[in-house]
């Protein structure tokens, strides 16, 4: 018996939040709507924000 072909969506979304709670809100709330798609995955992940070097001046 052939499989059907079988293809996944993946979304990368980042934006920033005020704390690990708003954070957690989000995530919920996206895992509420994509709780009716069977086999549906969320990883979640919080972290800092890079810091940018700051690259001094050249003066000659």
């Amino acid at each position: 018996m052939e499989q059907p072909k079988q293809e996944v969506c993946s979304i990368r979304i980042m934006f920033p939040v005020e704390s690990d709670e708003q954070a957690i809100d989000c995530k919920k709330k996206i895992a509420a709507i994509i709780s009716e798609i069977p086999d549906a995955h969320l990883q979640f992940n919080l972290s800092s924000l890079p810091v940018s070097p700051v690259i001094p001046n050249k003066t000659s």
